[in-house]
């Protein structure tokens, strides 16, 4: 019997925050680089693990407005959960039918402290 599932579509894992602004609307801002590193979709939900802090959250990502790379913003009420220099791991999930669940590959990108992919 096929139903849906919810799986693990990508994660950028052991990431850095770069900046945590509290006086912001909520979100997540990456760099358009690291947005298409994780194939992460504009407004997708996000779930922002800390590993320095051992908190969770779930956000939605937003592209960062300015030119540097490697920029992991965290904005609003989540930035009390995340501070420069965290180490995090951002993954979004997807629906499939359960059918395809065997062959399912997620994305796993494994960062270096300077937010590019490890390797």
């Amino acid at each position: 019997m096929s139903h849906s599932i919810t799986v693990l579509k990508s994660k950028l894992h052991n990431a850095r925050v770069t900046h945590a602004l509290k006086d912001y609307e909520g979100s997540v801002a990456l760099s358009p680089e690291l947005i298409k590193l994780g194939k992460f979709s504009m407004h997708e939900q996000v779930h922002l693990w800390n590993i320095t802090q051992g908190t969770r959250l779930i956000t939605y990502v937003m592209e960062y407005e300015g030119n540097e790379e490697g920029i992991i913003c965290v904005n609003g009420a989540a930035a009390h959960k995340a501070n420069p220099g965290d180490r995090i791991i951002l993954a979004t999930f997807a629906e499939i039918n359960s059918q395809e669940s065997k062959d399912w590959k997620p994305l796993i990108v494994i960062m270096n402290k300077n937010n590019t992919q490890k390797g």
